[in-house]
């Protein structure tokens, strides 16, 4: 539910918005600028009607030149207005985006253990938006018209103190009760992202398994466990919204029907009783009409306020900051690392790895046996540190340095995990190997080489261009790709979990004898899991001593 204690921005929203200041204050004296010329015009538009006379023609027709002046400035000043103010809110957006992702990006494996992809999605990309919207143009919008309406009541007095009044106690009248009707909305509003959030997770999970859902022919039960949600969640909130927004809008919309309507009524009593004039009148109906917007706009936008604290709060866990205070500050090349584990318990209270002690030396091999479902790749998902070890009787150190002391991005200089499935991106083979980071082009050759994808360079080229997941390169070259993504960084450790399995038969032996010799070579400890037996037989054959962890 919505934190109504919430009241003010995330100090890194605010961060974030800083370079865009300069931006915002141009857009608003730009608006400013409008909302004086509009005012202007209508005051001269006043004086031109009044002069209307057979011996003032001439004073007439001056006001219309100038009436036609400010015509033509008030549509310059708002076509620039329009421009930066529509240019500001997209730049908003995406900026939040893209200091959200990289923030997203930072945080450790367990963030993303606990918050799935579709949730880090909606709250980067949909929920952003009522921030930056308020940030961006929110705040430039209710400050314009607010700006607009003193300017209208203040013009307005100068013609009648009465239709002012009158016209001032109406609209802080329907404020007052359209603020309560707004703190609804913003809460169910809430509630309808949440959900939203949970519909897109829904919508992810069901198109995975589009093959177990086609070949069972389960096609209606899925769509309808998305429909039975979308009744029952997502339409029930935003049914909710509509119901208290029909009421708030109609205030409004009856207001601003009848603020016009009640300046023409008093003001022809008034000029009845000798005390208005016609230009009067119409000029007091105008201020009245340019009521309407301030009177629409500023209620909803402050609704929108609340909306945005609301989705802060749903994208927090983006914006804390990692309490981990890591005293290693420095790395050496690793000589020994320790894996102990008394036992590991997931949340469902399945436990694994029972008694489980190894040491891993410095450039040698282990090999990770084990029955299927025993721990063996969430063994290597501890050594990763994708697995959180905070109350489980599990310990890892790293040359005699307990690894949860050491900061992430320095561990993993020295221990990577070749992935099974590796994140494959649209772009070329080099930059899916490199990132785009600068290498040495032997050591690039030397691990195309190791990976065994010399032939699919020499045949497609570097600059080959990789659709989006890989989706033009078989599963076998996008595995090797991860694997040579991660030689040539030269780890500590390397961890390969089933790094033959997508091969074809005959490359499964060359790749073995290359990457075997390859971590020799450069002093790698190489830990496997391998249910092929390869490179078991292949340091049996070279009588390369190999110890076993068995789970």
């Amino acid at each position: 539910m919505l934190n109504q204690n919430n009241s003010h921005f995330h100090p890194k929203i605010n961060e974030i918005f800083k370079p865009l200041k300069k931006m915002q204050l141009l857009t608003e004296l730009l608006f400013l600028a409008m909302i004086s010329a509009k005012f202007t015009l209508l005051i001269q538009v006043q004086r031109t009607i009044d002069s209307i006379s057979p011996d003032n023609t001439a004073g007439t027709q001056r006001y219309l030149k100038l009436c036609a002046l400010l015509i033509l400035l008030f549509f310059l000043i708002n076509c620039v207005f329009q421009y930066f103010f529509r240019n500001l809110q997209y730049n908003s957006h995406y900026t939040l985006i893209k200091s959200l992702f990289g923030l997203a990006l930072e945080k450790d494996c367990a963030f993303h253990e606990k918050y799935v992809s579709s949730a880090v999605l909606s709250m980067v990309k949909d929920d952003s938006k009522f921030i930056s919207d308020w940030k961006s143009i929110g705040i430039i919008t209710v400050t314009g018209n607010v700006v607009t309406m003193v300017f209208a009541f203040v013009i307005m007095l100068r013609y009648s103190v009465l239709i002012a009044a009158v016209i001032f106690l109406a609209i802080l009248l329907c404020f007052c009760i359209t603020q309560y009707i707004s703190k609804i909305i913003s809460a169910k509003t809430y509630d309808l992202q949440v959900s939203n959030t949970e519909m897109n997770r829904k919508i992810i999970d069901y198109l995975n398994g589009i093959r177990d859902i086609k070949q069972l022919k389960k096609e209606p039960f899925f769509r309808d466990q998305l429909v039975n949600f979308i009744d029952r969640n997502t339409c029930r909130h935003s049914r909710g919204i509509s119901q208290y927004y029909s009421v708030f809008t109609s205030i409004y919309a009856v207001l601003t029907t009848a603020l016009p309507v009640l300046s023409i009524l008093i003001g022809v009593i008034l000029i009845l009783q000798q005390q208005y004039t016609i230009g009067s009148m119409i000029a007091v109906f105008a201020l009245a009409e340019n009521l309407q917007e301030p009177v629409l706009t500023i209620p909803d936008f402050l609704n929108l306020r609340r909306q945005a604290l609301a989705m802060q709060s749903k994208i927090l866990p983006v914006l804390q900051a990692s309490p981990a205070d890591y005293a290693t500050k420095t790395l050496e090349s690793m000589e020994a690392f320790s894996f102990h584990s008394d036992s590991y318990a997931f949340q469902d209270g399945k436990t694994i790895l029972r008694h489980v002690d190894f040491v891993v030396r410095k450039g040698k091999p282990v090999i990770v046996k084990g029955e299927s479902g025993k721990g063996k790749t969430s063994l290597f998902n501890l050594i990763s540190r994708f697995y959180s070890t905070q109350e489980q009787p599990v310990s890892m150190e790293y040359n005699g340095i307990p690894v949860e002391t050491i900061p992430p991005w320095l561990y993993y200089q020295h221990v990577l995990q070749a992935q099974q499935q590796p994140c494959i991106f649209q772009d070329t083979v080099l930059k899916n190997i490199t990132l785009g980071e600068a290498c040495d082009t032997q050591a690039l050759e030397k691990v195309l080489h190791t990976a065994c994808l010399e032939e699919f360079v020499a045949s497609k080229g570097l600059d080959f261009q990789i659709t989006q997941n890989g989706e033009n390169i078989s599963g076998g070259q996008r595995q090797r790709i991860g694997l040579a993504r991660v030689l040539l960084r030269e780890p500590d450790i390397l961890m390969l979990d089933e790094p033959t399995s997508a091969l074809d038969p005959e490359l499964v032996s060359v790749l073995t004898e290359r990457v075997a010799q390859y971590c020799l070579h450069h002093g790698i400890a190489l830990i496997l899991i391998s249910h092929n037996d390869s490179f078991e037989q292949y340091y049996r054959e070279m009588r390369i001593p190999v110890e076993f962890v068995w789970v």
